[in-house]
């Protein structure tokens, strides 16, 4: 005789409309970020030339770099660097899900409340923006950049990743669970607060290395990339150890040789 199965705890083994609303929305902001990159670089770029493709990428350079224009280069590029590493809270949150701690909406709310976070730091990172340019800290479109902010971001990115408060946003980074069981409250509004203290941590955690985009460029595919990976791997229980440490070491090399090699 066949038992019957509780809907409530049943889910298809197959790809969800959640699942495949939040990869369209990583892959439609790298998409994104490819076009800006390409369609803001100052000379005309051969698009059936790849050596041209990937330099309009790699080196970009803008036309205007007003607020709102840096907020949504910031708001594409945080979303595209760090809903990736949203995955396995969302995985977490899955698993609850399915045993009646969670729902569908609460899901979106979930994400809802970490998109906000990063809207705000897009916010907050292009008024830095306007502002260190209005002071010639640094470069307007066409200007060259000054060798000392390099070296500061790079330094204090570096001691950023060597510090214990960095180690204790990683610990909420690589255990979701952790926030999921000391939320108040099940259901919509608990979900969206649960969903900023995710952000809220991730942000402690990955600060300044997003911030070292002022320096490499909004529009730097290749660095995004790399960073994006380093993101990842950084939140990963086992893995992620054996990248953070030694990556703070290598900014710091990175902002002595800058500054002794000038």
């Amino acid at each position: 005789m066949v038992k019957s199965i509780n809907p409530r705890f049943w889910f298809p083994r197959i790809p969800e409309i959640r699942w495949v609303g939040i990869y369209c929305l990583i892959l439609v902001s790298w998409l994104a970020l490819f076009i800006f990159g390409i369609f803001q670089s100052h000379n005309p770029v051969n698009y059936f030339d790849f050596g041209d493709l990937i330099g309009s990428l790699i080196n970009p350079h803008y036309h205007h770099l007003d607020f709102m224009f840096l907020f949504g280069m910031w708001g594409i590029m945080a979303l595209a660097m760090m809903l990736p590493s949203f995955i396995p809270t969302l995985r977490v949150y899955d698993d609850l899900r399915s045993t009646g701690s969670g729902s569908g909406a609460g899901y979106w709310a979930l994400t809802l409340g970490y998109v906000t976070v990063w809207l705000i730091y897009a916010i907050f990172m292009a008024v830095i923006q306007v502002y260190l340019i209005s002071l010639n800290i640094l470069p307007d479109a066409m200007g060259d950049l000054n060798i000392y902010p390099i070296v500061i971001l790079f330094l204090l990115a570096g001691i950023y990743q060597l510090s214990n408060f960095k180690d204790r946003c990683l610990t909420y980074c690589r255990n979701p669970l952790l926030i999921f069981l000391a939320r108040g409250e099940v259901g919509l509004h608990g979900e969206f607060y649960s969903g900023i203290s995710f952000a809220a941590w991730c942000l402690g955690c990955c600060f300044f290395l997003m911030a070292l985009c002022l320096i490499t460029g909004l529009m730097n595919i290749a660095w995004m990339g790399l960073l994006t990976i380093i993101i990842i791997l950084e939140k990963l229980p086992d893995l992620g150890k054996y990248v953070s440490k030694p990556l703070g070491i290598v900014l710091i090399a990175t902002s002595l040789i800058i500054y002794i090699f000038q």
